[in-house]
């Protein structure tokens, strides 16, 4: 039986999520008016996905989304709202989200995301695709640039994220599918082209030129 706990402050959208996700045979449905509510309930397990606005009285959708992974890691969240844009999108995506779904959609695609979350993929409403897509081509356009002053290769900007992102010597050979010496040789030049010689700052250059 799959726990599915609905966080809506609207009655009748909360009602009607209710009734439509009830009539699905493996679901057992909760539901709560804001994410300060969900979090007072007794959960002997926790919900293994949490259906929320992203516009809530109480507590905004990106600090209950933290909040809802913090308690519960493996538990899924799918946006629901009216809200799509860019910025809307990526934040909720940065807080932990699985999925986004506009409020217009209809039944049957709320059944979709719903049951390809719970199998542990993610969903994006068709309808907010092209922003998806053009908000991250901008993100990659702006790394390029921030970083083509300093004529990095494809592999010694592949390198940079992954160092940033904390990732070891070995793992980085794994994920790029080369040797470890490779590696070693790649990060070496990555550091002489930008007179860097510690993890830490090259951390801090990946975030000031938006590779993290």
């Amino acid at each position: 039986m799959n726990r599915i706990a609905i966080v809506e402050d609207l009655a009748i959208v909360r009602e009607g999520l209710r009734v439509l996700l009830t009539k699905e045979p493996g679901f057992s449905v909760t539901h709560s008016p804001n994410p300060i509510a969900l979090f007072r309930e007794s959960w002997t397990t926790p919900p293994d996905l949490v259906i929320m606005d992203k516009v809530m009285t109480g507590m905004n959708g990106v600090e209950a989304i933290q909040e809802i992974k913090k308690r519960w890691n493996n538990t899924k969240v799918l946006i629901f709202t009216a809200k799509y844009g860019e910025e809307n999108i990526v934040r909720a995506f940065q807080a932990g989200a699985n999925g986004y779904l506009l409020n217009n959609a209809d039944p049957d695609e709320l059944l979709f995301a719903v049951t390809h979350l719970l199998a542990g993929y993610y969903y994006i409403s068709p309808a907010i695709l092209p922003t998806v897509i053009q908000g991250y081509c901008r993100i990659e356009k702006t790394e390029i640039d921030n970083v083509s002053g300093y004529k990095l290769s494809t592999r010694e900007r592949e390198l940079l994220k992954l160092i940033a992102e904390g990732n070891k010597n070995k793992t980085i050979a794994n994920i790029l599918c080369i040797s470890l010496k490779t590696v070693e040789t790649h990060r070496y030049n990555l550091m002489k082209k930008l007179d860097i010689h510690n993890v830490a700052d090259l951390t801090v250059f990946a975030n000031r030129v938006g590779m993290i």
